[in-house]
Parts: structure tokens; sequence; C-alpha cells
């Protein structure tokens, strides 16, 4: 049996299985990846608004945010790590609201309290309509 072969056909292969395992781990959603820590509380073509708790030592894996706010529902303390392998870690106070533009991260409650936080992600805005 003859095999068939391209000097093209290895990159091909290699570009296209980085661009699928790209989207499936870089842009996956929270409350798929996590169902247990993330509720969708509600959600139309403007916004999803996201109930997340994350317990003392509990870990979310890579997901991924479109532009969104933050409003913690209680003082907490997380480690955020970018698909790069670079981490930071982040305190909250009751009440306070962080602002964030897209962002790709896994997140692991390094604190000693319940992250409890509500998360609005903000979608495209809807095109306007056509003026006749």
């Amino acid at each position: 049996m003859r095999r068939l072969s391209h000097p093209a056909i290895g990159p091909a292969w290699a570009v296209l299985l980085l661009a699928l395992f790209s989207n499936a781990v870089m842009g996956q959603d929270s409350a798929k990846v996590a169902p247990k820590n993330v509720k969708v509380l509600l959600e139309n073509n403007r916004v999803r608004v996201l109930e997340v708790r994350i317990k003392p030592g509990e870990k979310i894996p890579m997901h991924s945010h479109p532009a969104h706010l933050t409003y913690a529902l209680s003082d907490a303390k997380g480690q955020y790590t970018s698909p790069d392998g670079k981490s930071i870690i982040s305190e909250a106070k009751t009440s306070s609201v962080f602002w964030s533009e897209p962002v790709i991260h896994s997140s692991v409650n390094v604190g000693n309290t319940e992250i409890h936080a509500i998360v609005v992600e903000l979608k495209d805005p809807p095109k306007k309509p056509k003026r006749q």
C-alpha cells in the first residue's frame, strides 16, 4: 500500500490541531468547566450574569471571560494563572467591584474563606438597525 504524503500536510495538520486545541482549552466557558462553582443567573443578548462560589483550596480549570466586572460578595483571595504560566494573587474585600478586559485563566482559592462573587460578562453590543 502506498502512503500519500505531501510536504505541507504535516505542518497543516499541526496548525489545525493547535487551532482546535487552543479553542477547546483556551476558550472554555467557566459555567461549563466548573458547573458546581459557576451558575448562570441571567443571560440575554447583552450580558451574562454568573454567581461564582469557590471553596478554599478549590480550583477552576483554564477558562475565559469576555470583558466583565466582578462584584465581591465576600472577602476573598485567589490565584489566577494565564495560559503562559504567569500567576497573580488577588485579594478582594466584600462589596468591592473590579473591571477586567477579556481574560483567559485558571483560578484557585488560596484564601481561608469561600470566594463568592457576581460576574457580569458583556456581550457585543447589538447592531443598530439600518435607516431607510
